[in-house]
């Protein structure tokens, strides 16, 4: 797995690893090919996003969910 080849990630606050991913797919995007199938799952979102905007979920609201149910994941163990 990469998270073995790159221990210090292991370490970074869930808040950290999201902004990573972020960062790693604003990367990814400067890139002038994507291989396949990979680019055609992100073409086929583009598409749908194309056709109706309102029915995708921004990174903020992605964020913020995935917080609250490491929030409510933490309480439940707790």
């Amino acid at each position: 797995m990469i998270l073995e080849t790159f221990p210090a990630v292991n370490a970074l606050t869930v808040d950290q690893k999201l902004r990573l991913a972020c960062e790693l797919v604003q990367d990814v995007s400067r890139e002038e090919t994507i291989p396949n199938p990979l680019g055609e799952m992100l073409e086929d979102r583009l598409r749908t996003y194309d056709a109706d905007p309102t029915q995708v979920r921004s990174t903020d609201d992605v964020t913020e969910g995935v917080l609250e149910l490491k929030q409510r994941l933490s309480a439940r163990g707790a």
